[in-house]
C-alpha cells in the first residue's frame, strides 16, 4: 500500500483522501444506479449491501469496495507515517508514538472489515459480511477518536511562535472538525444498530413489514448507515494539510549479505541475501 500510494502520487499525496472519498461516492452511486434500474432493489434508501447481491452489479460492488478498502487502509498508513516523523522530530514520549502505532492497527482492521463486507454478500454470507461491518464502522469509531486526539497533540507539539494566523486557524479548525465529524459518526452508529436491530425483532414478532407499520424504524436505519458510511469517509479529507508536507516519500532497499566471519556447521561460508525495506518521510517547512 505504501508503495503503491508513494509511487502513483509522490508529493500529490494529498489527493489521495480525495480520490478514496470520490471513488466510494461514484462506486455506490454506479451500483445503487443499476440496482435500482434493473428492478434489483427499491430506490428509496435501501440498505447499502442490498445494492450489490444481483448480477450485474454484485461485481461492481465486490470490486469497488476492495479497492476502498486498500485505498482507506493507505491513508491510515500515510497518516500514521506523518504523525510518526512529526513526533519523531519534536522528541515525543513512547506513550504518543504507541498511541499512534495504535491509530494505524485500528485503521488497518476497520479497512479489512470493509474488505469482507465487499467480498461476502450479505444474502447468501450474512456472518462474515456482519462481522465486516461491525469491524469497519465500529472500529473505525474508535480510529477517528483516536486520530483526533492526535491532532489535539499535533496542534501543540508544531505550535511556533513564528506561526501565522492563517496556519493557526487551519489547525484549530481541523481539530473542530474532527471532533464533530468523531461525535456525528458515533451518534449515527448508535442511531443505525438500534434501530436496525429494533426492525429485525418486530419484523420477526409480525408487526408489520417496511412496507406499512415498520416503515419509520426502517428508513431511519437505512439512512444512517449511509450517513455513517460518508461521515467516516468525509474524515479522512482532514489528513489533507498534513499529507500536504510530505516532501519526500521513499523507499530504501539494502541487502544483507550475512557475515562472512561466521562459517556454517559444514565448514563453507554462506551467504544470506535478505531484503530490507525501510520507508522514508521529510516533511516541507511548511507550518500546518
Amino acid at each position: 500500500m505504501f508503495l503503491a500510494a508513494s509511487w502513483c502520487l509522490g508529493r500529490f499525496m494529498w489527493l489521495l483522501p480525495i480520490f478514496t472519498l470520490g471513488w466510494l461516492f461514484v462506486s455506490m452511486a454506479t451500483t445503487y444506479g443499476i440496482a435500482v434500474a434493473l428492478n434489483h432493489t427499491f430506490p428509496n434508501f435501501p440498505y447499502i449491501s442490498y445494492t450489490g447481491v444481483e448480477v450485474p452489479e454484485r461485481g461492481i460492488f465486490t470490486f469497488s469496495i476492495a479497492v476502498t478498502a486498500i485505498m482507506l487502509a493507505a491513508n491510515a498508513e500515510m497518516r500514521f507515517l506523518f504523525v510518526k516523523k512529526v513526533f519523531s522530530e519534536k522528541e515525543m514520549n513512547k506513550k504518543w508514538k504507541q498511541t499512534n502505532t495504535a491509530g494505524l492497527i485500528l485503521g488497518l482492521i476497520s479497512s479489512f472489515g470493509l474488505l469482507l463486507v465487499g467480498c461476502f454478500q450479505v444474502d447468501v454470507m450474512k456472518p462474515p459480511h456482519y462481522f465486516g461491518a461491525f469491524l469497519c464502522f465500529g472500529v473505525a469509531i474508535v480510529y477517528l477518536w483516536l486520530q483526533t486526539v492526535i491532532t489535539w497533540k499535533l496542534r501543540h507539539v508544531a505550535q511556533k511562535t513564528q506561526d501565522g494566523k492563517v496556519w493557526r486557524a487551519i489547525r484549530l479548525f481541523i481539530w473542530i472538525w474532527q471532533i464533530l465529524n468523531s461525535a456525528a459518526s458515533s451518534i449515527l452508529l448508535i442511531l443505525f444498530s438500534v434501530s436496525k436491530a429494533t426492525y429485525k425483532m418486530q419484523r420477526k414478532a409480525n408487526m408489520g413489514t417496511k412496507w406499512d407499520t415498520l416503515r419509520g424504524v426502517f428508513l431511519l436505519s437505512t439512512t444512517t448507515e449511509w450517513l455513517l458510511a460518508f461521515s467516516i469517509l468525509f474524515f479522512v479529507l482532514t489528513f489533507i494539510p498534513g499529507f500536504k508536507r510530505l516532501k519526500d516519500i521513499k523507499v530504501r532497499v539494502t541487502l544483507d549479505k550475512g557475515d562472512k566471519s561466521n562459517p556454517v556447521s559444514n565448514g563453507d561460508p554462506e551467504q544470506h541475501q535478505t531484503m530490507n525495506m525501510n520507508e522514508r518521510t521529510t516533511l516541507t517547512d511548511e507550518k500546518v
